[in-house]
């Protein structure tokens, strides 16, 4: 099996997170095959400067993780590309299987409408999962499934930074609904850094790979034991 970390940010896109070379360096020894970086993006806790045109501020935001495959395809680790998104109240969404370029394109992004990250990211063959749904904290103004959740492709259930309690909530509501799962270690810090994520029965060198895997439910949840 090869395990990959499914929620992971770095510095300078996501505030309080570590250096991406670090933070892989660090998932190698704990054995991880790769890693999907999901930083901050436009409206959530990113440190790009917003002030910047559209397609300078995804050209920034995209370094980091270049910078981090350059590194990783040395070392046969995949690195692959996600965003994380505030949408509104403090919730988040994970998108998977998009690409920078896919970012760049699309200027409507900077409104932050889910329903227009919906369509655009199963038009483009990529999933999103909802974001620790009931994490409670005083920046989330009301924990809880977002009103289009059942129009997303899952939730992430175990996020090793949630309490335990949040986590089941999260669980009990994937199951309920019929939606697919992730767990991620939410890392923003190289001691956060590979507590969780999902082991797969092949290796993942692409987001098409990582849909597919995520599609067929052909993988197993990594919660740290």
């Amino acid at each position: 099996m090869y395990r990959y970390e499914m929620h992971i940010h770095s510095e300078p896109c996501s505030g309080g997170g570590s250096d991406i070379i670090k933070e892989i360096d660090a998932l190698r020894e704990r054995g991880y095959a790769g890693m999907v970086i999901t930083n901050h993006f436009y409206f959530g806790d990113t440190r790009i400067d917003r002030s910047l045109p559209w397609n300078e501020f995804v050209d920034a935001y995209r370094q980091d993780y270049e910078r981090g495959k350059k590194y990783a395809d040395e070392l046969d680790f995949d690195v692959l590309f996600g965003i994380e998104e505030h949408v509104g109240d403090g919730l988040e969404v994970l998108v998977y299987g998009v690409t920078p370029d896919f970012l760049e394109k699309n200027t409507i992004l900077m409104e932050s409408r889910v329903e227009d990250y919906i369509r655009l990211v199963h038009e483009a063959g990529g999933m999103l999962f909802q974001s620790h749904p009931y994490r409670d904290r005083y920046y989330i103004r009301k924990p809880g499934p977002l009103p289009c959740l059942e129009e997303l492709d899952g939730i992430e259930v175990y996020n090793a930074a949630n309490h335990p309690e949040e986590n089941e909530l999260a669980r009990e509501l994937a199951e309920s609904l019929g939606l697919k799962c992730v767990a991620g270690s939410d890392a923003h810090s190289l001691s956060s850094c590979g507590k969780a994520g999902i082991d797969s029965p092949e290796r993942l060198r692409t987001g098409e790979d990582l849909v597919r895997i995520l599609k067929s439910g052909n993988y197993k949840l990594y919660k740290g034991e």
